[in-house]
């Protein structure tokens, strides 16, 4: 008894939070070693009030005191020990029951956290292992089918701000149409970036159903929405709302993701291509002109060696037609080389790496230059500078291989909310309408291409004997497709 009445002593806090029941059993635990004496100091007094009153331990009275007397002391100190050892058995097991139910309930919500971070886990495997957007809305809808099962479901997209419908469950179109109508669904989705609900009757009975507006977005813009149809209205649990909202994010982070490596390998092709139309210049440049001189000296070879004995007066002429073509080739090679260094706009930036670039190229070829990059925009996007570097070549490169130019000049302004492109020569001008009717000249067919891509515009000045101009202009509002 004293082993099963120390226990309860130590579990006294866990009963201050509710004292009314149990008040009296603590103060009778507490005080147990009071009444074990008030109880001995009773019996005692008994004895002594006993021997005054009924000196006579054998007579009759005194017998029946005995009996009466302590067996009542005695039955109400054993009754009284027995309810409170009862009492407290009772008490700890209801502790040991309530702590049993307590202990269930957190069970229950470890294994909902676990399910949850399962299926959280499991959404993010499924992101990291699709390879394109495409994959991803895909198996957008059914990440959220365990949370909120659903008789029909759409994704939808923000583009330039127009929602557009990329994936449908349950039913087509004209079947969304009718649950947006009859949910009164917004166009524009949720105005928040938490998760909406939208509740309607669905049949005459009064029987609720609910539309769920899942938020996709990165934490900076809203991307689209989930709209999730279920059959039966009820409020989801704060961890159930709060992990659709996370897939939310997750989804929208990954189609944004998705985005950006689409973007990134389209640029990626663009550069492959724009290297290997470089490379398919240079080639067609080298073929039609070193490559054709040398065959031709190689099939002139043959008639210089008749000439040494024959005639040595043309031979010597030969040689010295062969040593200008050779410098000329010299110089052709050179400037297809010099094409080929890279440009240092990341060191000098795209005005000082321009203007390094003009000025060496025209001290390869001998110019005279003036250059006038003052009025260049701040801030171009790489693609605008890229073509305007590009023009600028190919400018700069025809001067050099027709022009046979002594000055050149070269300014970029601004016109017209664009850049315009001025790349001016003194040398011996041509016909600008042969161009037009397929004659040489590839370089500024080639400079034409880009700028119509761009939605630019090329003018070419030119007339024999009378130097050429060339004006591009190029917008500064484009992006490229």
């Amino acid at each position: 008894m004293k082993l099963r009445a120390g226990r309860p002593n130590k579990r006294v806090p866990i009963h201050k939070e509710n004292p009314a029941p149990g008040v009296p059993w603590i103060m009778l635990l507490r005080w147990r070693w009071l009444i074990g004496g008030a109880v001995a100091l009773s019996f005692a007094l008994g004895q002594l009030l006993e021997s005054a009153w009924l000196p006579d331990y054998r007579s009759m009275p005194r017998l029946a005191f005995d009996v009466v007397a302590w067996g009542l002391l005695g039955g109400l100190a054993a009754w009284i020990s027995l309810t409170w050892a009862s009492r407290q058995e009772q008490r700890y097991q209801s502790e040991i029951e309530a702590s049993l139910q307590r202990q269930q309930q957190l069970n229950r919500q470890l294994e909902r956290a676990n399910a949850h971070l399962a299926l959280l886990g499991q959404v993010n495997r499924h992101i990291a292992e699709a390879g394109t957007l495409d994959e991803i809305l895909d198996q957008a809808l059914s990440f959220v089918t365990p949370l909120a099962p659903s008789m029909g479901a759409a994704l939808v997209l923000l583009d330039d701000g127009r929602p557009i419908v990329m994936r449908t469950e349950g039913g087509g179109r004209d079947q969304l149409a009718q649950w947006r109508q009859t949910f009164n669904v917004p166009s524009r989705g949720p105005h928040a970036r938490r998760l909406v609900q939208h509740m309607s009757e669905l049949d005459p009975t009064g029987q609720a159903g609910a539309c769920l507006l899942v938020p996709l977005h990165d934490n900076d813009q809203l991307l689209g929405w989930l709209e999730l149809y279920l059959r039966r209205a009820h409020p989801l649990p704060e961890d159930e709302r709060s992990l659709l909202e996370t897939i939310g994010i997750e989804i929208g982070q990954a189609v944004l993701n998705a985005r950006r490596r689409a973007a990134d390998e389209r640029a990626l092709h663009q550069l492959e291509q724009a290297i290997a139309d470089e490379r398919a210049r240079i080639a067609r440049d080298i073929h039609d002109g070193l490559a054709q001189t040398l065959a031709f000296r190689r099939m002139r070879v043959d008639l210089w060696l008749d000439w040494v004995e024959s005639d040595p007066q043309q031979l010597r002429q030969e040689l010295r037609m062969l040593k200008d073509s050779l410098r000329e080739q010299i110089a052709e090679l050179r400037r297809a080389i010099f094409a080929l260094r890279p440009v240092q706009f990341d060191q000098l930036g795209f005005v000082g790496g321009l203007y390094r670039y003009i000025h060496e190229f025209a001290e390869q070829q001998g110019w005279a230059v003036s250059v006038d990059l003052g009025d260049v925009p701040p801030h171009l996007a790489l693609a605008t500078e890229a073509i305007a570097f590009r023009v600028i070549q190919e400018a700069l490169t025809n001067v050099a291989k027709h022009a046979h130019a002594r000055a050149v000049s070269v300014v970029i302004e601004q016109v017209d909310d664009g850049m315009l492109i001025g790349v001016t020569d003194d040398g011996v001008g041509f016909d600008p309408g042969r161009l037009h009717e397929g004659g040489g000249h590839i370089g500024l067919r080639q400079m034409r291409e880009r700028l119509t891509a761009a939605r630019g515009q090329l003018t070419i000045l030119s007339q024999p004997g009378a130097g050429t101009e060339v004006r591009a202009w190029l917008p500064l509002t484009w992006l490229p497709s």
